[in-house]
Formats: structure tokens, C-alpha cells, sequence
């Protein structure tokens, strides 16, 4: 898959993939809402492979603009709306939702660039927030797949379990086999579950080079940065 991304906004990482790979295992179909979309990387790519009506949502003009070029380059039907999630509305509602959201701690060192600071700092989305109007958007059965920040995960199970939500499947990712994790990835669903999966560990590492998991990641993902 070819991708325009801004030169000196956010441009999509390892993370992206990972959600990708992620949402991928559960065979998603249906209507999909990506938010927080970029440049319509995870989106675009659960579409390329699955049977999905693709909604995207940013709040930021630049990113939309390249979203909605991914989707005409590579010949995927998406629609694409510039909106602060917070006050996006839909008539219809979705079997699922996949979001990279901005999870870095306001204490954290905040970039100068203000694309920049709206995707990586959850000021910019927070937990709460996020969460209320994903369970408005999704359908009774409907999963909502994201990743957080490994370090505060008791913070987005508190969340969940106050709106009512229940944790599907969790999976963490480490740097390597002697790093902690650093990333989790969750699939929460409104109505009940009867067990919470938890998939083996991702290492991105393994003998000081890229994993043999992440390699075949990125070998289905086969992106292609074009700008």
C-alpha cells in the first residue's frame, strides 16, 4: 500500500502496524470508524483486507487531505471527515472502532510542533473522553480496538470498567525480551465477555535485530511511503 504523509507532521509508526496487526486477528467486518486517523493508515489497510464500509475521523486539515488521497491511490472507498472526535456525530453506528490515541502524560516533554502535540499528548483526547463517545458510536456487539501506554494500563482499566465496558483481548508489546512492556493493545466490548484473552507477548526485538514476528507484520503490510 502507497502512503502520502506531511513532511513535518505526524507521520505513522510501528505502533500503526501493530494496531493493524492487531484488529486483523479478529477478523473485523462491517462498518469501520478509525479515529484519530492520520493519514489513514490502519484504516486503510484493515479495509484493504477485510469486508469494510471505512469511516475516518482527525482533527487536523492536513491529515484528512492525505487520508482521503491514501484512499483514491489505492483504490479504497472511505469516507474522511476533519472533526474533533469530542463532538463527532453519526446517524449510523459501527461493529467497529480502531484508534491509535494520544496517551503521552501531559508531564512528558511536549513537542513545539502543534501537529505533533495533538497526535502524541492525551490533552488532546483524553481516556475519558474517548471512550464515552466510541460507546455511543459502537453497535451492541461492536469492539472498540486501541493502544496505550504500557506503564498506565491500570488507568485505562479503570476507565473501562467505569463506562461500562469489558476487556475482549490484551496483548503487550516489548522493545525486547528484557524490556518491560511499553505498549498494550486492547479490544473492549460493550456487551459482556465471558474471558479476557490474553495473546502471547510481541518483542520487536529479538539478537539486536528486528523480531521475526515484526518483520512478518510489516511483510503484510507491505506500506510504501510515497512523500
Amino acid at each position: 500500500m502507497r502512503l502520502k504523509q506531511p513532511q513535518n507532521g505526524f507521520r505513522y509508526n510501528t505502533d500503526s502496524i501493530l494496531l493493524y496487526q492487531f484488529a486483523a486477528a479478529s477478523t473485523p467486518s462491517g462498518r469501520m470508524l478509525d479515529v484519530g486517523c492520520g493519514c489513514g493508515v490502519v484504516g486503510l489497510l484493515l479495509a484493504r483486507d477485510f469486508n469494510l464500509t471505512l469511516t475516518g475521523v482527525d482533527i487536523q486539515e492536513e491529515m484528512i487531505a492525505c487520508a482521503k488521497e491514501n484512499g483514491a491511490m489505492n483504490n479504497l472507498k472511505a469516507r474522511f471527515f476533519q472533526e474533533d472526535f469530542r463532538h463527532f456525530k453519526s446517524p449510523e453506528r459501527f461493529e467497529s472502532i480502531v484508534c491509535n490515541p494520544p496517551f503521552y502524560s501531559e508531564k512528558t516533554l511536549t513537542s513545539q510542533n502543534p501537529s505533533l502535540r495533538l497526535a502524541r499528548y492525551r490533552d488532546a483526547l483524553p481516556l475519558t473522553d474517548l471512550l464515552s463517545r466510541c460507546s455511543s458510536l459502537l453497535t451492541s456487539k461492536g469492539s472498540l480496538f486501541f493502544c496505550y501506554e504500557a506503564s498506565v494500563l491500570h488507568e485505562a482499566l479503570v476507565e473501562l470498567k467505569r463506562q461500562r465496558y469489558h476487556l475482549k483481548t490484551l496483548q503487550f508489546v516489548h522493545r525486547d525480551h528484557s524490556a518491560p512492556a511499553r505498549l498494550v493493545l486492547l479490544q473492549a466490548r460493550k456487551l459482556p465477555v465471558r474471558a479476557t484473552i490474553t495473546r502471547a507477548p510481541i518483542f520487536l526485538h529479538e539478537a539486536n535485530t528486528v523480531s521475526v514476528a515484526m518483520n512478518q507484520f510489516a511483510q503484510r503490510a507491505n506500506t510504501l511511503c510515497v512523500a
